[in-house]
């Protein structure tokens, strides 16, 4: 039958106050065809749907064929899963024999399915299981979901499963479909329906009505022709009824019109009716967000403003410190702003989330302020940085600071807290100040000031730089200033077309060549000393998210690589003794290939070398120009974390020779997952800081500090934000720039999502600055605590192992972490030195198995010499010189186990014992009330302080951990918590992601 010929419009017939409508078009009467057979698992035999094969595996999954609401047929399948989610583990489900294909052809695979979990598994399939739709929350309401894919040259039979991979309650799947195409077309049921099947899948729970009128679709389902039939939708008092239709065997969309209801809170009701018997019914519970409910509740926080305007005041002539309350109300009157700014553009439902986050903030300013009028919480007082010199104290950064009730000043650690990058922190300065925050990020570049050759423009210098700069001074606030060096003008590479050559990262020319430096030393010349005592500038960034990843097929490149190897080798003999090659000319010898043993690592330290270099000559200059301010870059952590990274070059240690603050670019980002074992991803972040706080002693600066992934669109809870801070300060952290403070209407740009569009996160970061700067003694104590035990850390090693130096090394420092054992490092340059901290008596080799030997040579004589204390994670250890060469001599280490793979939570339970042995003293022990054994998932330091010891706990789970609080002398301890005051006897529980901070005397 022509699609023409039964085409119907539908009348409309109103029924209850409002003009809802009902408009009926058929859909394609000729879908493709399904190229799979008992799609929606209606033929069962044995418990399992026929055609299918399960095997649980390694997991203790289930699939069961059920009844349930919702599915195409009478059938549909649950899984069900309680095993972790790991490596290689998963429950299958194939399609038995394959599905036969075409080759080089296109295919759309498509299902329903509900959840309400987080990432599931998939289904998916074909070669190696390339193609994957993921099964990921969809709040328990069905959905359909595909994903169109072509398969490969020689693909005749497409591997068919369905694999689940993380615990799960339930999970349903119904409805497969593979066919030919791109794009998915209405799934037809094999097994013919006894009645109408009604589908809403493609409508959610929340609906944001931005115009007067709305419109819901679904989609209805008749196995055979039905005539005379009544369908009726109805949503509140609105109501629309068809009568008198005829409809043709296939699928039909409705759509629904209506006018936006007064009341949030709906109910959709659809039925279909032949004479008196129900045919099809379906009903939806639905919240609607529309702009005049939206607009309420903004009046109604905008209508409080003045009172929390008159109760600060009230507070502040009460004798009290204003800052929480102050920085709470500050973020309230901005975002007010900002939110009847996106009801103009129609940004409803981000108004929406900023007004949920709101509306909590103002509850806890109510409580805040009226326990201040009360008198039942006075509020405390926060010592306010003042505009002053700065000084580099171990890891704090001095400065002076004013009580703002007595107006005494005082000289103490100061935590400067605050945002890039761009255009509103220039604009914000005043309004960041109120907030708590002192520090902001900016940058001009290359192009500002050389726009062409010969040409110089100090406009941008005179006209932004310096009165930011002035007004920060004024405001209390200082300045990080990042001289971008990427941003080279055209005409440099019209000058030096040898520059441009292919790389990765920002910076676009390369390194290899000297001529870069040369436009930069008199890009710095013109613009440095502009910036000489200027009051509010804390330091210099000398370079955003350093990298050297540049062509092997650059010369400049081979170039400086046979130059770097003669230097190194001296002769082709010694190379070619040490490689095991045969080159007969150094212009023979390539950049090598990733994987290629010594050569490839050796490549990776030059390359390295070269990344420092560079940047030391920066340094150089800007030292020359601003002799004292401190200087840094924006190392990104995992590029010296991560083994697979390292070819991009970054070196702390290098960059420790010439930086005076410990400069990086780090992640730590909310963990999604609920069967994760953290709530956030700290360790790469961690670990980071402590390998750069033990490559100099100087303080951490993150100046470009992402919490939040960019184009985030779920909530970020605030405490989140809080422990990222917070657990980044005690492990060094003085100064750090969040990204981004800016926000957009573009759902595609890097500041969507950012946390300019959330306010519970920036009154996070605004109270927890606070918290760090009233306290700030007792966070430095624990942020110049030195190391309990080092850990050898080996970029060399790190090439030629990859996975199997750097997994032992992080459950090394989870576990000890976990202990509250405060964890160093010691690189392999250190040990060819024989140069050690004063304090190092403890170093764990983790399954390190190549270093030079100069530096096995360092380690035994420190070994021997010095006393330090050699222990082995891994057995055996450092086995091979750079080149592969196997030692004849041994370590002399002390193994405490063997197993190098160990899980970080068996190795803390193996630590345990041991760290007494080692003569770690542990003044706080954390102890599960119920067995006595170490607590697993609380991250802790202990320091002492003035006549006890001032420790940090944070629980990194989901769930609150309850904790003893046990001495050294297996007592219990009694302690305050400075946050609140609070007296803590012997036992807490922690809430996740919430710091404390505890003192007590011995």
């Amino acid at each position: 039958m022509r699609r023409s010929a039964w085409l119907v419009w539908l009348g409309l017939v109103m029924c209850g106050y409002s003009q809802a409508k009902l408009t009926l078009t058929p859909l394609d009467t000729n879908p493709n065809p399904n190229l799979i057979r008992n799609a929606s698992f209606e033929a069962v035999e044995s418990d399992l749907p026929v055609g299918w094969t399960w095997d649980k595996r390694n997991t203790d999954s289930a699939v069961q064929v059920v009844s349930e609401a919702g599915a195409t047929g009478q059938r549909c399948l649950k899984f069900t899963n309680t095993t972790p989610f790991g490596a290689d583990i998963y429950g299958l489900l194939r399609y038995a024999g394959g599905v036969p294909v075409q080759p080089g052809a296109v295919y759309t695979l498509s299902c329903r399915y509900k959840t309400r979990e987080g990432y599931v598994g998939f289904v998916g399939g074909g070669e190696n299981w390339r193609v994957r739709l993921p099964l990921e929350d969809t709040r328990g309401l069905w959905r359909r979901a595909e994903i169109t894919f072509a398969t490969r040259e020689n693909e005749t039979s497409f591997d068919l499963v369905i694999v689940i991979e993380a615990p799960t309650d339930g999970v349903w799947i119904d409805a497969i479909k593979l066919e030919p195409g791109n794009r998915a077309t209405p799934f037809v049921p094999a097994e013919t329906p006894e009645r109408p099947i009604l589908t809403l899948d493609d409508l959610g729970e929340e609906v944001y009505l931005s115009e007067p009128r709305g419109r819901v679709e679904f989609e209805l389902y008749t196995p055979q022709p039905v005539r005379n039939a009544e369908i009726e939708a109805q949503l509140g008092e609105q109501r629309a009824r068809q009568q008198r239709v005829n409809l043709a065997a296939g699928y039909t969309r409705i759509a629904f019109e209506y006018d936006a209801p007064s009341a949030p809170e709906q109910t959709l009701r659809l039925q279909i009716r032949q004479g008196r018997q129900t045919l099809a019914e379906t009903e939806r519970a639905l919240r609607f967000f529309t702009p005049a409910l939206a607009q309420q509740r903004l009046q109604a926080l905008a209508a409080q403003l003045p009172n929390w305007e008159s109760q600060l005041q009230r507070v502040r002539e009460s004798g009290q410190d204003i800052a929480y309350p102050q920085a709470s109300l500050t973020i309230l009157q901005e975002f007010v702003r900002y939110v009847g700014e996106d009801l103009q553009k129609g940004q409803l439902q981000r108004a929406y989330a900023q007004l949920d986050e709101m509306e909590r903030v103002a509850a806890r300013l109510n409580q805040r302020l009226a326990e201040a009028l009360s008198g039942a919480k006075p509020l405390p007082t926060v010592p306010r940085y003042v505009t002053s010199p700065v000084e580099i104290r171990g890891a704090s950064l001095i400065a002076d600071t004013v009580n703002p009730l007595t107006g005494e000043r005082e000289r103490r650690p100061v935590f400067f807290v605050g945002f890039g990058h761009f255009g509103q922190v220039r604009a914000d300065i005043e309004k960041l100040a109120q907030m708590g925050f002192n520090l902001i990020q900016i940058d001009r570049g290359v192009w500002d000031i050389l726009p062409e050759e010969g040409q110089v423009n100090l406009k941008p210098i005179e006209e932004d730089v310096l009165p930011v700069l002035r007004r920060a001074a004024a405001a209390n606030v200082k300045v990080d200033y990042l001289i971008s060096p990427h941003y080279m003008p055209e005409w440099v590479y019209r000058k030096y077309p040898h520059l441009r050559q292919p790389r990765d990262g920002f910076i676009q020319y390369s390194l290899f060549a000297p001529e870069s430096l040369t436009v930069l030393r008199e890009y710095i010349g013109h613009f440095a000393p502009l910036l000489k005592d200027q009051p509010a500038l804390l330091s210099i960034c000398l370079s955003n998210e350093p990298i050297n990843k540049e062509s092997p097929d650059s010369p400049p490149h081979q170039q400086a690589w046979r130059a770097w190897l003669q230097n190194r080798h001296k002769n082709l003999i010694t190379l070619n003794t040490r490689w095991k090659t045969s080159y007969k000319s150094w212009d023979e010898i390539p950049i090598p290939a990733e994987g290629a043993g010594a050569p490839y690592a050796e490549w990776q330290q030059f390359n390295a070398e070269t990344l420092a270099n560079w940047h030391r000559e920066l340094a150089a200059a800007i030292e020359q120009h601003l002799p004292g301010v401190p200087k840094h870059a924006k190392l990104m952590s995992w590029t010296f974390t991560n083994d697979r990274e390292l070819p991009r070059g970054v070196d702390p240690e290098r960059f420790a020779e010439f930086c005076e603050l410990n400069g990086n670019d780090a992640y730590t980002l909310p963990l999604w997952d609920k069967d994760a074992p953290w709530a956030f991803d700290w360790v790469t972040t961690m670990l980071a800081h402590e390998i750069q706080r033990s490559m100099r002693d100087a303080p951490v600066f993150n100046s470009e500090n992402h919490i939040i992934r960019d184009r985030e669109t779920r909530y970020v809870p605030p405490q989140h934000a809080r422990a990222a801070l917070w657990e980044a300060a005690i492990r060094g952290l003085s100064a750090t720039t969040f990204w981004v403070w800016e926000r957009t209407d573009d759902p595609k740009s890097d500041f969507a999502g950012s946390l300019l569009h959330r306010p519970e996160i920036v009154e996070a970061l605004a109270h927890t600055t606070l918290d760090l700067n009233r306290l700030a003694p007792y966070i430095a104590a624990l942020q110049n605590q030195p190391p309990d035990v080092y850990i050898l850390y080996s970029q060399y090693d790190m090439m030629m192992q990859g996975a199997d130096a750097v997994v032992p090394r992080d459950s090394l420092y989870i576990a000890l972490t976990m202990l509250g054992v405060r964890v160093g490092f010691i690189t392999e340059r250190q040990l060819e030195a024989r140069r050690l901290p004063p304090n190092a008596s403890r170093l764990i080799v983790a399954n390190t198995q190549f270093i030079s030997d100069e530096a096995f040579a360092g380690l035994d004589f420190l070994r021997q010499q010095r006393g330090l204390l050699v222990l082995g994670f891994g057995e055996p250890s450092l086995e091979f010189d750079r080149y592969g060469r196997k030692r004849i001599s041994r370590p002399g280490t002390t193994t405490f186990e063997r197993n190098p793979l160990m899980d970080a939570r068996r190795l803390l339970t193996r630590l345990q014992p041991l760290l007494g042995n080692w003569g770690i003293a542990r003044p706080l022990r954390l102890l599960n009330p119920e067995s006595d054994q170490p607590v697993w998932g609380v991250g802790y330091r202990v320091a002492p302080y003035e006549d006890g010891y001032v420790a940090s706990l944070c629980n990194y789970t989901r769930a609150p951990i309850t904790v003893r609080l046990v001495s050294d002398a297996n007592q219990p301890i009694t302690a305050t918590n400075l946050l609140d005051g609070a007296t803590v006897e012997g036992t807490i529980t922690l809430q996740p992601l919430e710091p404390v901070l505890l003192r007590w005397t011995r």
